[in-house]
């Protein structure tokens, strides 16, 4: 097992860990797992701020860049909002587990949950028959609830079963529902009353805010749920392989899923089995850059599909130019994010060799 106090392997036979002292019990590997298990969620939670932040942000600047028709620019505002937020939202599982398939189903679901989202927000706020912050909030609930819906649907997805599913999707109504209430509660309390008035770097920063309180509840509940019963394993004991319950193959214990038949194994590997670097925090400063190049990939695919669509009709030769100017600069900036999360790597490998 591995020492929950200063994180040193030890041999499955000692009582104490040789590098600290502490007794080696069943009540410390229940630790060691607890702090695990915080740890994971915390990393989507911190996914879903980072997602959340910069959905929010980016689709209520292209909102207000767009001229769209007063007859029904409210409904079509909301519809683009919340697909962007949802696209954006919905990578966040995928991009953490280095999974370009999970993301752009993740994206896409989250897309589709933004667009239903969004067609729901005005009718629920005109049913209510009033404009008051209760039926702003009640509407905004609603439509979150919905993009919830979808993206807590993505994991039990992959894995193929309906209880999982069915699972997340509980999961993402209940965390998109409670995280937007409370991003749009203080959006509305901060910027959305005619009456309001603030400069312009704090309303952007109240904009961000709203948008990382929202995500981050959405995927601290997703999270949760996932770690605790989708992704739930059995645990290996002695062996060295992971065999697949559906076509029998034999997999390596760093495998997640079947390299024959493609299902997800059902089971997982001794953490004590596996690689482990000595320099952890390091390690998840690395993944945080790797998350952040990853997401702003996504951003600029979002970016340049969104502004090449509302220059189209001014001027195709401009709507291309602009949007492979962005997407050159979106890709300079992934690889300098990359480039951070590859020098930590290279660092802990030299120290390690050392």
């Amino acid at each position: 097992m591995i020492c929950p106090s200063c994180g040193n392997v030890a041999e499955s036979n000692d009582k104490h860990c040789n590098r600290c002292g502490l007794a080696l019990t069943a009540k410390s590997q229940h630790l060691f797992n607890a702090i695990g298990t915080f740890s994971w969620i915390m990393r989507r939670a911190l996914g879903g701020m980072f997602a959340g932040i910069i959905g929010w942000v980016v689709s209520i600047a292209l909102n207000r860049a767009m001229i769209i028709e007063p007859s029904y620019s409210l409904t079509f505002h909301m519809v683009y909002r919340f697909a962007i937020i949802g696209a954006f939202l919905g990578s966040v599982g995928g991009i953490i587990e280095h999974s370009s398939y999970k993301a752009f189903l993740g994206g896409i679901l989250g897309c589709i949950g933004g667009v239903l989202g969004g067609l729901i927000n005005i009718p629920i706020i005109t049913g209510l028959n009033t404009s008051t912050q209760l039926a702003y909030l009640i509407a905004h609930s609603c439509s979150w609830a919905v993009i919830g819906l979808f993206i807590g649907t993505t994991s039990g997805i992959i894995e193929k079963k309906r209880n999982k599913i069915l699972i997340g999707l509980l999961a993402g109504i209940i965390g998109g529902a409670f995280g937007g209430v409370l991003g749009s509660e203080l959006y509305w309390a901060e910027l959305a009353q005619p009456t309001h008035s603030s400069g312009w770097l704090a309303e952007r920063y109240i904009e961000a805010f709203a948008g990382a309180v929202a995500g981050m509840n959405l995927w601290f509940v997703i999270g949760l749920v996932e770690k605790l019963y989708i992704f739930k394993r059995k645990q290996l004991v002695g062996e060295a392989i992971k065999v697949c319950d559906s076509c029998k193959t034999k997999n390596s214990l760093k495998s997640w899923y079947c390299k024959n038949c493609g299902n997800t194994l059902q089971v997982s590997a001794p953490i004590e089995k596996l690689a482990i670097t000595p320099y952890r925090s390091l390690e998840r400063i690395s993944n945080a850059f790797k998350f952040l190049s990853r997401l702003s990939m996504v951003a600029g695919v979002i970016l340049g599909i969104t502004i090449f669509i509302s220059l189209l009709s001014q001027s195709i030769i401009f709507a291309i130019f602009l949007s492979v100017a962005l997407a050159i600069f979106v890709y300079i900036i992934s690889i300098i994010l990359n480039s951070f999360s590859e020098s930590i790597i290279k660092f802990t490998k030299i120290r390690e060799a050392e």
